[in-house]
């Protein structure tokens, strides 16, 4: 996780000194739902989060932008049939708040494709007859998202992932996937070379 993230500040830096570019800052917010996928289905079931995004968007010519960014934010995650035992993944009941940095790699005018990796930290809250019980966990997501401008500062769109939580203390990996929407807004639009590179970011 560690040389992911070192990794993504490396690409962000070399962005930043090889190109002039026009950068702009954004900020966004996902609603995601999804479900528990492999061994970690067996104790959980669907999931439901809410995250708050800042970023950079960083244009490299050619329609193509580099954006590091950071977010916060909830998953609740659904507890399955069954009592969760000393072998489950997570706390029984759980729900998180997480900690996300990493990168998204986009492309496109009025509709941008892009690809986000992200790592980060959750710290997860469960109750068990009663009894609060807490861990932590580093996580790690990946995804495609696809958006759509409807202004020059105005964007929607969806995406897919993969996520990953390694909760201490518990057994493997709680993996899940999701679906979501996005709304974004961008600042310094004025500052792009056209019309058109502008309405898409």
């Amino acid at each position: 996780m560690r040389h992911v993230l070192l990794l993504g500040a490396s690409f962000a830096a070399i962005a930043l000194l090889s190109h002039p570019a026009i950068a702009a800052p954004t900020v966004s917010g996902d609603v995601d739902v999804g479900h528990a996928v492999g061994e970690a289905a067996d104790w959980n079931g669907a999931t439901f989060g809410m995250t708050a995004r800042a970023g950079y968007e960083i244009d490299l010519g050619k329609g193509v932008f580099l954006a590091p960014e950071a977010g916060a934010g909830f998953v609740f995650i659904a507890q399955g049939d069954g009592v969760a035992d000393g072998s489950s993944l997570l706390p029984s009941n759980p729900s998180a708040f997480r900690l996300l940095g990493g990168l998204r790699l986009g492309v496109g005018d009025r509709v941008v494709p892009s690809l986000f990796a992200r790592g980060g930290y959750a710290w997860i809250t469960g109750d068990t007859d009663g009894y609060e019980r807490r861990a932590q966990a580093p996580l790690m997501d990946v995804g495609l998202a696809v958006d759509a401008a409807l202004s020059r500062r105005f964007r929607v769109g969806g995406h897919a992932g993969f996520g990953a939580m390694w909760a201490r203390d518990y057994g493997g990996a709680f993996t899940s996937l999701h679906l979501g929407i996005t709304g974004a807004f961008s600042f310094g639009e004025q500052d792009r070379p056209s019309t058109e590179t502008a309405s898409a970011r």
